[in-house]
């Protein structure tokens, strides 16, 4: 039995590569965050697009959302008591029947060993309707499949990259989220989303931890301790926020994104929208 999660909830992220629902708040307040979302949006339209990676250094309320005590009581039972944040980042899906998320693995680009754990939180309701994440039970266990990225507008994914090989897809099946639940998965797992044909808008937050112990390949990266302590030293830890979008955090945030540029984008046409807010 661990902090917060039972014995077969763990075996169970363990084989099947995702665990979900997992609640981490509840509907109230989760609608609570959207709405302090909505009002930032609605302040800062010029700074949208720095919602897209790094959106903890951005806004001091996602860093505290990241380091909730119940939060990572959840993570500390799937990667141990040292822990860091690398990335939180929103996914927006309009009721346009046209945004999605092709089938990728996020290890395809995200160069991080042994794994990261991804915390996929819904702030407004993620229901197969709304274009809830699909993802493939045990595919975190498969190799590397080839990726290639492409221009499509429609796609939410950072490189609009889809998978190139065939695969058995027969067994996925759909992680359906009340506002408030979470869907933890590793980011080997194979997984898309489908488009949003309700009538309203899905708004998700993507929260990534890995312990402390955890690599990158390539140039270095940074990284946010949020609980226990750091013994290896292999991210630039990043400095807690403070309020929303100051000098100070536009600044951190920019020199983080200049980091995971040089791994996650190598070789590729596109750029981090956070490093241009749009």
């Amino acid at each position: 039995m661990g902090k917060a999660l039972s014995d077969r909830q763990i075996r169970q992220f363990r084989e099947d590569g995702f665990l979900s629902p997992v609640t981490f708040m509840d509907v109230d307040e989760a609608r609570a965050f959207l709405e302090r979302l909505e009002t930032f949006e609605k302040e800062r339209p010029d700074l949208v697009g720095k919602l897209d990676f790094k959106a903890n250094l951005l806004l001091d309320w996602i860093d505290k959302l990241a380091r909730r005590e119940h939060v990572l009581d959840i993570i500390e039972d799937l990667v141990g008591p040292d822990i860091l944040n690398w990335n939180a980042t929103f996914r927006f899906k309009k009721p346009d029947g046209r945004a999605h998320a092709a089938w990728h693995q996020d290890s395809m680009y995200i160069k991080l060993k042994p794994f990261l754990v991804i915390a996929w939180l819904a702030l407004s309701a993620a229901s197969s309707k709304h274009g809830c994440l699909t993802v493939i039970p045990g595919s975190h266990k498969w190799k590397l499949l080839d990726h290639a990225e492409s221009n499509d507008g429609d796609s939410i994914l950072s490189r609009a990259q889809y998978i190139t090989e065939e695969f058995d897809a027969s067994g996925a099946v759909e992680a359906e989220l009340k506002p408030g639940e979470a869907c933890l998965f590793d980011h080997r797992i194979i997984h898309a989303s489908g488009p949003n044909t309700s009538d309203e808008r899905r708004v998700g937050l993507l929260i990534d931890y890995l312990p402390t112990s955890a690599q990158k390949e390539g140039p270095r990266d940074s990284a946010m301790l949020v609980r226990g302590h750091d013994g290896f030293g292999h991210f630039d830890l990043e400095t807690p926020p403070t309020g929303e979008a100051t000098p100070e955090n536009l600044e951190q945030q920019r020199r983080a994104l200049e980091m995971i540029t040089a791994t996650m984008y190598e070789g590729s046409t596109f750029t981090p929208k956070g490093l241009t807010g749009s």
